[in-house]
């Protein structure tokens, strides 16, 4: 993992978790606010996505740019250091998007990349039911991945270990340089 000492001295810390179930588990354990990216979709991309067509850069620059606002306004107004939120942010440019974008407002940004066996992440895309986003994306998904290797402030746990595993292996590689992140609890393993 990569660590940039600029990042460290801003006022805000910004955790992305790339899947929801987990951001959204971290954030009642830790009381940390939560958003979820998928909800940020514009009804265009949804429609998309639901009859299994991929979405194109063009498609998701404005779904980033929603957001960096809706974080934004959520660090402003919120009393919390910490936000986490859903962002698949497959590739490098849309990492790095984010990034900059954060960077600007004083927000810093941290990537956990939950590597995920494409068989287990189909597996758990069938259970999750009305979700606009089919199983017949997967491919595309995978398609347009690139990983976050070497970069800034990134963690990679791999997500088929056990939920707890997870959660303590995001937490001490998080504290190493955020010693203030809150405690991770044993509940909800």
């Amino acid at each position: 993992m990569s660590k940039d000492t600029r990042y460290l001295k801003q006022t805000h810390t910004y955790v992305f978790v790339l899947m929801s179930y987990l951001g959204k588990l971290l954030s009642q354990e830790l009381q940390i606010p939560f958003i979820e990216g998928d909800e940020l979709h514009p009804e265009a991309n949804i429609n998309k996505m639901s009859l299994g067509i991929p979405l194109k850069d063009s498609d998701r620059y404005p779904w980033l740019q929603d957001i960096i606002n809706n974080v934004s306004k959520l660090a402003d107004t919120k009393n919390s250091q910490y936000i986490l939120v859903s962002c698949s942010a497959l590739k490098a440019a849309y990492r790095e998007f984010l990034r900059k974008n954060f960077i600007e407002r004083n927000i810093i940004t941290w990537f956990v990349y939950l590597k995920n066996d494409k068989q287990i992440l189909k597996e758990r895309m069938q259970r999750r039911g009305n979700h606009f986003m089919k199983v017949n994306m997967l491919e595309s998904q995978f398609k347009d991945l690139e990983e976050p290797i070497n970069e800034v402030n990134t963690v990679t746990v791999e997500a088929d270990n056990n939920l707890s595993l997870v959660k303590k292996i995001i937490h001490e590689n998080t504290n190493k340089y955020l010693p203030q992140f809150p405690q991770h609890t044993n509940s909800h393993n």
